[in-house]
């Protein structure tokens, strides 16, 4: 069986290494290439795009791919959309590999957004809020001028608005480190997406030691509805050695 993993996830890095090992699965793992030096995969890669659903309905023909996984960024909207669209003219297989949302603890602070622009809206003025919703939005907090703005990113952007601090570095970051770095920031907000993982729950962990407000932008609504949805790389592989 050959699989294409639309990857980018940790969880997507397990199941393309625990499919190096399978005696009847033969994968490759599909970077978009949106960061410049991206985690290693076991087997074989590819990356860059595909030229949205019709390119990638092409790949899955020309490769002879038997089934598509989509395990990427639970907000990467716009490829998990594509990924529907060429399945459903391939007539290939699809699986939703994506881990579950965090949950807000009865001690923590969290008010929803449905988007980044709704999150913007929400900082009070004279705040300090650490974003940590990727490079692509930070032109979203432009007009808010009259708040403080701390934004870490895994690659530095070529423009971004003057009033916002750039921060590069790359996960996992311990909760003694964000800790530290929200201490010494003096971090009023945390602006963030529900992306759910235990490496990124460390900054939720320390918003909630230091009374730190969360904003929270929520998921967009399951792909079409019809596609399986799987939380973990093993249950994945269950419902591949299925078909």
């Amino acid at each position: 069986m050959r699989v294409l993993v639309l990857a980018g996830t940790s969880e997507a890095r397990t199941l393309c290494a625990r499919l190096t090992e399978h005696p009847k699965i033969t994968a490759v793992a599909s970077l978009a290439g949106a960061t410049e030096k991206p985690a290693a995969y076991a087997g074989k890669t590819r990356v860059g795009g595909f030229g949205g659903a019709i390119g990638l309905a092409r790949y899955l023909r020309d490769r002879k791919t038997d089934v598509l996984v989509d395990a990427t960024h639970p907000f990467a909207v716009q490829i998990s959309a594509n990924a529907c669209v060429a399945a459903a003219q391939t007539n290939r297989p699809l699986l939703r590999l994506e881990r579950p949302e965090w949950k807000a603890r009865p001690t923590e602070r969290w008010i929803g957004a449905k988007s980044v622009e709704e999150a913007a809206t929400l900082l009070p003025t004279g705040s300090h809020a650490f974003l940590a919703t990727g490079a692509k939005s930070l032109d979203q907090f432009a007009h808010r001028a009259d708040v403080r703005l701390t934004a870490r990113v895994i690659d530095m952007p070529s423009a971004a608005p003057g009033h916002i601090t750039l921060l590069s570095a790359r996960p996992p970051f311990s909760g003694d480190d964000e800790l530290a770095l929200f201490r010494k920031l003096h971090i009023t907000h945390l602006v963030t997406k529900n992306a759910g993982g235990a490496d990124g729950r460390t900054k939720l962990d320390a918003a909630a030691l230091l009374g730190v407000e969360v904003i929270m932008i929520g998921r967009a609504p399951p792909g079409d509805g019809k596609t399986p949805r799987v939380e973990t790389p093993e249950d994945a592989i269950r419902w591949l050695e299925a078909l």
